[in-house]
This record gives C-alpha cells, sequence and structure tokens, in this order.
C-alpha cells in the first residue's frame, strides 16, 4: 500500500507522549514517505513541534463540549488519510476518512510494559520487529539554550540532573531532608547539579540548593525540550517517577528513577539504562540514600 499521509492520535501527559513515540519511530521505518498529522491538547504540544515528519499539529480541548471530540472531528474530516493510528480510546479513528485504521480496539501487546502495550496497537504492521527506543526531538537552540546554561561549569562530564518532585505529590519523591544529605554526600562524585522541574517546584528546589555543598544551576520552570537538551549533557538524571525521567530515557542518560504507588515494571522509562527504587509502603519518602548510593555506583559512577 502506497502510504503518504498518516494520522497519529497520540496521548497527552508527557511521559505518555514519549512512550508513544517508539510507534511514530516504527511507522515512519514501514512508510518513510509519509507525512504525520498529530492530534495531542496543550500540554504535550511542544514535545512534537521538533518532528522532522509533521505536516500539521491538531489540539483537542478537553474544556470544550464533549471533550473537544466534535469540534476536532470537524477539523481532521477535511482530510483524507492512508493509515490512521489512534493510541487512544475514544473511537475518534473510526468516525474519520481513512483506508486503514490501527486502535485499541484490535491491539495485541508486546508485553507488560506500557511502551510494549502501546506498540500491541501496530502489532498487524509491526509483527516481531524489535520495538524502537523512545525518542525527543531537539533544536538547536534547545542545545544552545543548554550549552549557555552549563557554560560555569569547568568540567562538564560529570553533572548530575535532578527533579526534587511536585510539592503537590509528596510521597512520589525524597524529602527534602534526604535530597540535602545525597548531594552532600556525593558532592565530590559529580562536577555539578543542574536543578529541573515546575513551578511546583520552586520552594523545595530553592531550599536544597541552598543547603549543599556543590555547585549548581537552577533552571526550574524552563521548557520540556530545553530540560530535554540540558539531561542529555548530564551524566545522570534522579527524580520521580514522572514525564522528565522518560525524557531522560529518550535521550539516553542513565537514569535513576523513584517510585511510589505506581509498578516499576509498568511504567519505567524504556530502555537498559534505568534503575528504580521503590520505596516502602508504596511511599518514595521511605527511600534511603544508601539505595540511592547503590544505583549510582551500578552505573559504575
Amino acid at each position: 500500500m502506497n502510504v503518504n499521509k498518516i494520522l497519529f492520535i497520540g496521548l497527552s501527559n508527557v511521559g505518555d507522549v514519549v512512550m508513544t513515540t517508539p510507534v511514530m519511530r516504527a511507522l515512519h521505518n514501514k512508510f518513510p514517505d509519509a507525512l504525520f498529522d498529530i492530534v495531542t491538547d496543550k500540554r504535550a504540544v511542544q514535545l512534537y513541534g521538533n518532528y522532522p515528519f509533521l505536516n500539521e499539529l491538531y489540539l483537542k480541548d478537553k474544556n470544550k463540549f464533549l471533550r473537544g471530540v466534535p469540534t476536532l472531528m470537524l477539523e481532521l474530516w477535511k482530510n483524507r488519510y492512508d493509515v490512521i493510528v489512534d493510541v487512544r480510546s475514544d473511537g475518534l479513528a473510526y468516525l474519520l476518512r481513512s483506508k486503514r485504521r490501527y486502535t485499541k480496539f484490535t491491539s495485541k501487546s508486546y508485553g507488560p510494559h506500557a511502551v510494549e502495550e502501546i506498540m500491541g496497537v501496530i502489532h498487524g504492521l509491526h509483527g516481531a520487529a524489535s520495538i524502537p527506543d523512545t525518542e525527543v526531538w531537539l533544536s538547536q537552540s534547545n542545545r544552545d539554550y543548554a550549552t549557555e546554561k552549563l557554560a560555569g561549569f569547568s568540567n562538564k562530564d560529570r553533572l548530575l540532573s535532578i527533579s526534587v518532585g511536585d510539592s503537590r505529590k509528596p510521597e512520589k519523591s525524597l524529602t527534602m531532608k534526604t535530597f540535602i544529605e545525597l548531594l552532600n554526600k556525593h558532592k565530590d562524585e559529580f562536577s555539578g547539579v543542574i536543578f529541573l522541574g515546575n513551578q511546583f517546584e520552586i520552594e523545595m528546589t530553592a531550599e536544597v540548593s541552598s543547603n549543599i555543598n556543590i555547585d549548581y544551576v537552577n533552571t526550574v520552570g524552563n521548557s520540556l525540550l530545553d530540560a530535554a537538551a540540558l539531561i542529555e549533557k548530564s551524566c545522570l538524571y534522579i527524580g520521580p517517577d514522572s514525564g522528565l525521567g522518560h525524557i531522560a530515557g529518550a535521550v539516553k542518560t542513565p537514569t535513576i528513577s523513584f517510585f511510589s504507588n505506581m509498578s516499576p515494571s509498568r511504567f519505567r522509562p524504556w530502555g537498559d539504562r534505568s534503575t528504580c527504587i521503590k520505596g516502602e509502603k508504596n511511599d518514595a519518602r521511605n527511600i534511603s540514600v544508601e539505595e540511592i548510593g547503590a544505583a549510582i555506583r551500578g552505573f559504575g559512577l
């Protein structure tokens, strides 16, 4: 079948978006001449902006009538696709014009991990081939930003990236006391710390950074792709189970992820460069400095 135009209906949360990228890679490998229209929402739109085979982005506004499906359908109905791949489960693919559709209703999972489940949507196309790595697509401006931010460090080969975690979900990460103890204990193993995160990490990051004896740069509040470029230049990323952990996996940076109630076997960053530590009683605040130290040594750092 000649495929020139694919509609990819993606997910919304940052980690989920990253975990869908093997599907996009597999589709491009199968149909190298095809351009992609992509459906997402405003939380994830920046992750797709640099996708090299992007034709058009469509935003689904969940605040509109019926979660934005009717409005989105009217926008998409003008197009005729060769293939629609829908990794959601709202049935939108069956309301649009396409020669072939691949959805969760006909999927066949490759295994227990979320990436393996998502890849199952295109099992009929992908077959027994290996599952690609996750990806994020960085621009030169993202990498220039990272270079500028890290210019003050004399040794740029031993930088540690950290997210202290969302203050609204304290059970998903370490306590501030543990972070401070961890960084001071390992201060001679790293040349500096890059603090990353969103607006809900500002206060905790300020508290931790003001009590450590190691050079650092605070980039909390930057864009996801700028954060990805910083992680790409790091020798290790440490943080809670979150979108940044999946981004770290996508840029091939070794990753230590803290887990609370979620299952690492299902939601860990994809690939073989990730170590997951689950706190007792499903609470990451119970993870010790010694456990993290052992994980650091496991990467040979």
